[in-house]
Formats: C-alpha cells, sequence, structure tokens
C-alpha cells in the first residue's frame, strides 16, 4: 500500500483551499466565458462564487432546449428539458400542478409558454414559466366585452349583433395557431391566435380579446418576431404588421408575392413561414411531412428582382420550424448550423429530427418519445 507524505497532502488541502479563494477578477473573468448552464453550476460550487456570480455578467442563452409534454400524470405534474448541447442529460421541471397536466401548449416565447386549457367545456389561455413558475392569466374568452363572445360549443363575433357565428373548433388543432412575445424583465406580451380566416390578439393591459381590424382571406401561417407579427396568405402573399402601438399596423404596401411552381407533385406539402435574426422573411416548403422521403426547400425574396429565390444554405443559422424564426449556430455546442429542426407540432412527437440542407437526408433528434404527447422548442433564460 502506497503511503503519502503527510506534507504533500498539506499542501493539496492548502490548494483545494485556495480554488475557492480566488480573487474576484479571476472568478468574473471565468464565469462570463461560461455558457448561460455552466454558469448556475458554478455559482453553486461555494459563497465566494456565488458572490462573484452576482457581480458578473452572465451570457444570454442562445440554445433551443426542446420541452417534452408527458401523458397525463405520468410524470407527476412536470414536465422535461433537453439541451442539444448536454446528451443524455435532460432536466426535469418542478410540480407545474394538475391544470398543467391538462392544457397544451400553443406557442413559446424564451422561457414561456401559451397553454390552452379546456375544462369543463369552457376554454382558457394562460402564459407559463415552467421554470420560474410565474403565470401570466390572459382575458377570459367568455367576454361579453370582447369582440369575440365564446361558449362551451360556439362563438360569435360583433358587438350588440354578432356578425358570425360559427362552430368553435379546438384552438390547439393543427388548422389553428398561435404566437407568443413576451419580455422578460417589463412581462409586456402579445399573444396572436386564428379562427379560421379570422385573428385575435390581447396585450398586456387589456381586459379583452381584440379582432385584428383586416380580415384575412386564405391566411395559411404567421410568426412573431418581437412586436411584429409576419403573415404568409394562400394567395401567395407576405404581410407585415406592427403590433407597437394601440392597434395594428401594416408595414407592407402592397404585400409582396410568394409564387412557385412546386417541384413535383405530392398530396403532403406544407408551406411555413419563418423570419431570420436580421428580421427578414423566408418561405419554408415541406414535402411528404408524413413520409421517410420528406424534403425541405427554403425560399428569400430577392427584392432586385423582385422574385423569391431557393437558399442553398442557411449559412451558420439553423431554422426552428414551430417557433418560426432562425437561429445562430455559430460556436453554440450540440447545435448544428444549416439545418431545420422540427419538432413535431400537429405531427405527434414521432416527427422530432433535424434536416440537413447540406446534405438533403433526416436525422432523428431522439430515440423514443412514446411517453409524451407533444414537444416544443423554446429558447429558455437559463
Amino acid at each position: 500500500m502506497e503511503m503519502r507524505s503527510p506534507k504533500l497532502g498539506k499542501r493539496e488541502e492548502a490548494a483545494t483551499a485556495k480554488w475557492s479563494n480566488l480573487c474576484l477578477d479571476v472568478m468574473q473573468m471565468v464565469l462570463e466565458k461560461l455558457s448561460a448552464t455552466d454558469f448556475n453550476r458554478a455559482k453553486a460550487v461555494c459563497s465566494g462564487w456565488l458572490s462573484a456570480s452576482r457581480q458578473s455578467v452572465r451570457k444570454q442563452n442562445q440554445t433551443p432546449w426542446l420541452i417534452l409534454f408527458p401523458y397525463e400524470r405520468s410524470y407527476g405534474y412536470s414536465c422535461r428539458m433537453l439541451n442539444p448541447g448536454e446528451k443524455g442529460l435532460v432536466y426535469r421541471s418542478r410540480n407545474l400542478g394538475v391544470e398543467f397536466t391538462q392544457s397544451r401548449c400553443m406557442a413559446t416565447c424564451g422561457s414561456w409558454l401559451l397553454m390552452y386549457l379546456v375544462r369543463g367545456g369552457r376554454p382558457k389561455l394562460y402564459i407559463l414559466n415552467p421554470l420560474s413558475r410565474d403565470r401570466i392569466n390572459l382575458p377570459p374568452l367568455e367576454s361579453s366585452k370582447s369582440d369575440i363572445i365564446f361558449s362551451a360549443k360556439r362563438f360569435c363575433i360583433g358587438d350588440q349583433q354578432p356578425r358570425r357565428e360559427s362552430a368553435l373548433t379546438d384552438l390547439s388543432s393543427e388548422w389553428e395557431k398561435s404566437v407568443l412575445w413576451v419580455e422578460e424583465r417589463s412581462k409586456n406580451y402579445l399573444v396572436v391566435w386564428s379562427h379560421g380566416d379570422c385573428l385575435f390578439f390581447s396585450k398586456k393591459g387589456d381586459n379583452v380579446w381584440r379582432m385584428f381590424h383586416v380580415r384575412i382571406i386564405g391566411l395559411t401561417d404567421f410568426v412573431c418576431k418581437g412586436l411584429m407579427l409576419y403573415m404568409y396568405i394562400r394567395l401567395s402573399f407576405i404581410e407585415i404588421y406592427d403590433f407597437s402601438g394601440d392597434s395594428p399596423v401594416a408595414l407592407t404596401h402592397p404585400p409582396y408575392p410568394f409564387y412557385r411552381r412546386p417541384r413535383f407533385l405530392s398530396p403532403f406539402i406544407i408551406n411555413r413561414i419563418a423570419v431570420t435574426t436580421s428580421g427578414e422573411a423566408l418561405l419554408v416548403t415541406i414535402y411528404n411531412i408524413h413520409k421517410t422521403s420528406r424534403t425541405f426547400y427554403v425560399y428569400k425574396m430577392n427584392h432586385a428582382t423582385n422574385k423569391w429565390d431557393e437558399m442553398a444554405s442557411l449559412g451558420d443559422q439553423a431554422l426552428i420550424v414551430d417557433l418560426g424564426i432562425t437561429v445562430s449556430a455559430k460556436d453554440v455546442q450540440g447545435f448544428k448550423s444549416n439545418s431545420i429542426y422540427f419538432s413535431g407540432v400537429g405531427f405527434g412527437t414521432d416527427h422530432i429530427f433535424i434536416y440537413s440542407l447540406a446534405t438533403r437526408k433526416v436525422e432523428p433528434f431522439m430515440a423514443s418519445t412514446n411517453k409524451f404527447f407533444d414537444a416544443r422548442w423554446f429558447i429558455p433564460n437559463v
């Protein structure tokens, strides 16, 4: 058995003790070079590192995570979260309550989720942060003061004399869509959701839902970037509206068209809109989404020719279909550039994959998702 020198042991103990008592400047230099998740781990080392973290500028997390929603009660009123840069590591949220397991996620923004709940035939929307458990309650859908009046099965639009009445479909179905924007510090928010050709929205301070002043015929898809709403119209137009004021203002006069002859005939063609980090609109065409031969094509407006050109590459960016945005993948561990991330929204958790524009091949993101009914990409403030 090897005997260790007492003097050597004391020197090692002294070195260990000094590690936790580094000068503040050195600890701050280390902390500010760490990723958001490693920063949180480092500040838990000891009281000295915790104190240094409070005086350091933490990097904002830029890595999209995948949040998985388990079947009701199967995971104790919580959800699971995966960071692509930490393979094999799965985070579990705290208890989010019974109502969470009965709700469906409609959209995400940062750490926030837009949740849809139908209990006792009465639909409800609310915003939830699964990390902090903060909640923002939204106006009731049954408000008689709103432009829209919901009941258990039907809704009507208008003030005293309803102008339209129709069956209320499931707002979480693949035929309807919602988008969410939340400013982390002020908790200012914008929620927009569709029902048929109508859009409804609510902002912080509203106590009712408001109907979008322009009825959109053929609305196919829309995304939100900040307070800007980008809409793709089936009649081959993209329209952009600014929601920073009391009422939305059109920024495209006239809207610019989008039309391309399909590359090949397919009964499963889906068109989606996305917005780049610089605010440019992209069109994404998906062929054969239900099959293993699924293919993606991305188009960008050429303002010189007023035509849409196919993009051969996204460069160092990645496109997240269900968020409708591109994000920088440069120096982001575990996140692949020039790729398209699809989380299966509207198609089930069997459709969670990564599509490479370079190789035109699909790579599954997860081996097994049979314990979860839904999944969404989000960019948590961790």
